[in-house]
């Protein structure tokens, strides 16, 4: 940043200057820091932010030796601030002055102006041009107590506490008053009291008191370097932070921030022998660095790529063979997925309500083909992208968890959705995720947040993300016999959230065998493989539609939707009829509509995008059709309650019988055996009446108050 080698500045010269600075720096003709200090002494605020940009225009040497010696700096910079305030308002000024004696007072002796201008409560906080970023896994000894700006995700944070800047210890015998010493991680207190009693000294123990002691707010938090800045298989870096003052209680963890702060090394006391130091970051400022999606950089080249990209008529058939060209054929899944990276944008209703534009996508297939190769060549293509096992993502888990760090101290950290906010959560093995993330999971895939009230702590985070999710049957193959929910070990109630769901089934076809075989073998033995964009490419023109594209619905879309909505809601007008749609399903394809028009970067969204959506829908009820004595039937049932519609009536029916036998039966419930010979005998199967006693079983309705005895709970 300040690149020209100037001499050292004293306090003097440094106060001086910067008082300068605050009175008559102009930008585009305003006072810019007389007016922030008016807004100062309007809202009671202790902090001033400067712009780094305009010291470095108004004094290069200056902003220099604030850069490279901040904690000298500091006392100057305070005092200048000071003495800007009574120019501005001396009624302000002199309550903290009165502060500031008071705050001497408490530390007795007082040596110097550094000293003295260091006790003044008020502070100066930099912002640092955007692109002056160091990379956190850059930080290293020449950047210790010195100025920096890293970006980073704020994976912890913990609760605020108070903060020693002054401690107070009074003696348990004769209550004499004694400041301690304060170093940069510790506080040293005096061994014993050192007031002298008629010509001896007292020598009685010293205990801290709080209320005498001047404490400031502070909070603890772990920045973690960018999904996007990492390289593939490389660990990202993390170090330790710390907020101070009126900044605390202003970060959620996944948060995205760019910090200005004093970059630490310290010797912790239990590793004085080991010559290696610890570090953390000091913050003196930060900003939310939020998006709604990430923005690649981009040249005027890129942009002229990505306009000739979307002026060609076979751009969506392009950017499907261009997704995961290693993984043959699923051309449907690949549409679907490459709709949803480009996403819908979000609908904000009148009472603040938020209708999420992120479509989630569920795939479900044999073992063998290429779900999670398919996740992971994804999860590169999108600058926010996260990729997380169900099984792998223990400890925090798929949304945020409270934790406790080495200190012993809870605190709240971001799961694998609220990191991916903005972007999309390429998640594997979603049928084997823990017990605490299914319960979280239905919010964060609805509402796209997730709330936590654990150990004292709530919170509520983002997790406005896409779901790409991929899971293994739970009978080892896809059985056509069984409904969806049966099929996989989720319950129906997070299967119902997604907005497509496909099924892979690995079936023996000749000539489909072939060509996979001919496919593999070139791929694979040879690494012949050529698609029309490149990754990097698919990625460019994915961020750009994201941030620049908000179609909505032409009435002509509108109309294709609805006409389709009735001709499916008629199929069910009848009791027995199975559900084929609902409103949920509507809305997906909303979102599916607008992003097909989002890929071609329109505004407004065509009746053919309506009708491409349209079709995806119609695949994904094809794929959950259950094999029934009666044929294949498609029936929306199997996933909002795992069951179709007519298993749903059958169920209904063995309950009634159920009901009239232990009305006869009395409070010693019913023999198992004769309940089952009745429902042969009234022409039920046995496998129903089985399905119906263990589902009955397993929700706590039924139980066995003697062997071989039924009864309602």
């Amino acid at each position: 940043m300040v690149v020209e080698v100037a001499s050292m500045l004293d306090l003097a010269t440094i106060q001086r200057r910067f008082l300068t600075f605050l009175t008559e720096f102009r930008f585009n003709g305003e006072l810019v820091y007389k007016n922030r200090v008016n807004e100062m002494v309007a809202n009671k605020s202790r902090s001033l932010v400067v712009d780094f940009d305009h010291l470095i225009e108004h004094d290069r040497d200056l902003a220099r030796s604030i850069q490279l010696r901040p904690d000298y700096s500091m006392p100057a910079l305070k005092k200048a601030l000071l003495e800007a305030l009574e120019r501005q308002d001396p009624e302000y000024a002199g309550e903290v002055r009165e502060k500031a004696l008071k705050n001497q007072q408490i530390k007795g002796e007082v040596s110097g102006f550094a000293e003295a201008a260091s006790l003044i409560p008020l502070n100066v906080r930099f912002r640092f041009p955007q692109g002056s970023s160091v990379r956190l896994r850059e930080l290293g000894a020449e950047h210790v107590d010195t100025l920096v700006q890293v970006e980073a995700v704020a994976l912890r944070v913990s609760v605020s506490k108070p903060y020693l800047v002054i401690p107070v210890y009074r003696c348990v015998k004769c209550g004499f008053m004694e400041p301690g010493v304060v170093g940069l991680t510790e506080v040293f207190a005096p061994a014993r009291c050192p007031n002298i009693l008629e010509g001896d000294k007292c020598n009685g123990p010293m205990i801290l008191d709080a209320s005498s002691s001047y404490s400031i707010n502070h909070q603890r938090i772990l920045l973690q370097e960018r999904q996007e800045e990492l390289e593939s298989g490389v660990l990202p870096r993390g170090v330790q932070a710390m907020l101070t003052d009126d900044l605390v209680d202003k970060v959620k963890p996944g948060s995205r921030i760019r910090v200005t702060g004093i970059f630490r090394a310290y010797k912790p006391a239990k590793t004085q022998s080991e010559r290696g130091l610890e570090t953390f970051l000091e913050i003196n400022f930060f900003e939310l660095a939020e998006k709604d999606y990430d923005v690649l950089e981009l040249s005027q080249k890129d942009l002229e790529e990505i306009r000739r990209m979307a002026s060609d008529p076979w751009l969506k058939e392009k950017m499907i063979e261009s997704l995961a060209p290693g993984i043959y054929g699923l051309r449907d899944i690949k549409e679907a997925i490459l709709l949803a990276l480009v996403g819908a944008p979000p609908v904000y209703l009148p009472d603040n309500t938020r209708v999420r534009g992120d479509s989630h996508i569920l795939i479900i297939g044999d073992p063998g083909t290429g779900k999670s190769q398919l996740l992971q060549t994804v999860s590169k293509l999108v600058p926010r992208g996260i990729y997380t096992s169900g099984k792998g993502s223990s400890g925090v888990g798929l949304t945020a968890a409270v934790v406790k760090d080495t200190r012993g101290e809870f605190m709240l950290e971001a799961g694998a959705m609220v990191l991916a906010d903005g972007g999309v959560c390429l998640i594997d093995e979603i049928d084997k995720m823990d017990e605490s993330d299914r319960s979280a999971i239905h919010e964060a895939l609805e509402q796209q947040t997730v709330t936590i009230t654990k150990a004292g702590i709530h919170a509520t985070l983002n997790a406005r993300c896409g779901v790409i999710a991929a899971g293994n049957p739970t009978f080892g193959k896809y059985l056509r016999d069984r409904s969806v929910a049966d099929n996989i070990n989720l319950p129906p109630t997070i299967l119902s959230r997604f907005d497509l769901i496909f099924i892979v089934e690995d079936k023996p076809d000749d000539e489909r065998d072939k060509e996979l075989a001919d496919f593999v073998l070139k791929v694979r033995g040879q690494g012949q493989i050529s698609v029309p964009y490149s990754p990097d490419t698919m990625r460019k023109y994915i961020s750009y539609a994201r941030m620049n594209c908000s179609p909505e619905l032409s009435e002509a879309a509108a109309e294709s939707l609805n006409s389709f909505y009735i001709e499916m809601r008629r199929k069910s007008e009848s009791p027995d009829s199975p559900i084929v749609i609902t409103t949920r399903q509507l809305e997906g394809l909303v979102r599916l509509t607008k992003a097909n028009a989002r890929l071609r970067l329109s505004q407004v969204a065509v009746a053919e995008d309506a009708e491409s959506a349209i079709r995806l829908y119609k695949i994904f009820l094809q794929g959950i059709g259950v094999q029934t004595s009666t044929g294949e039937k498609t029936d929306l049932s199997t996933v909002y309650v795992g069951k179709t519609s007519e298993e749903l009536g059958v169920m209904a029916r063995i309950d009634m019988v159920l009901s009239k036998m232990l009305e006869e039966a009395g409070s010693e419930g019913v023999l198992e055996a004769d309940f089952k010979q009745r429902c042969k005998e009234e022409g039920f199967g046995e496998r129903d009446v089985e399905k119906f006693l263990e589902m009955r079983k397993r929700g706590g309705m039924l139980f066995e108050p003697k062997p071989g005895r039924i009864r309602r709970t």
